[in-house]
């Protein structure tokens, strides 16, 4: 039988943090922690404005990207409100069919046992 995955993403302003929890863990394991710098390599010299204006659609990008990787079955969302509604705006249909939850918070700066334990109260784990 196949073991099911989350991909959890945990978005603010200008960060990005990948996690990914699993059936047979109890916990959260953190992936990559993503400046949007990072992210926006090809424009280095854009303003930071523009950069946060383009954050969402970088944001889906990377997950596309991840999403391909391999072997996710579901998408978890984390972020402030504004934020969480422009990342599913940018999300392809077949990554927006597979959020299974969205959690309105900015934990981005949170100890990854904090962040386990906000997934756990709303069943995103």
């Amino acid at each position: 039988m196949k073991m099911r995955r989350n991909m959890i993403l945990v978005a603010a302003d200008r960060d990005l943090r990948l996690l990914v929890s699993d059936e047979q863990s109890d916990g959260v394991m953190e992936l990559r922690h993503i400046r949007a710098a990072d992210l926006d390599r090809g424009e280095a010299q854009a303003e930071p404005e523009t950069r946060a204006a383009r954050f969402p659609k970088m944001i889906a990008d990377f997950v596309e990207t991840e999403w391909r990787k391999g072997g996710y079955d579901r998408l978890t969302l984390v972020a402030r409100a504004s934020l969480l509604r422009a990342m599913r705006q940018e999300l392809p249909d077949r990554l927006r069919d597979r959020v299974a939850a969205v959690l309105d918070r900015d934990l981005i700066d949170r100890p990854l046992r904090e962040i386990t334990g906000h997934l756990k109260a709303v069943d995103a784990i």
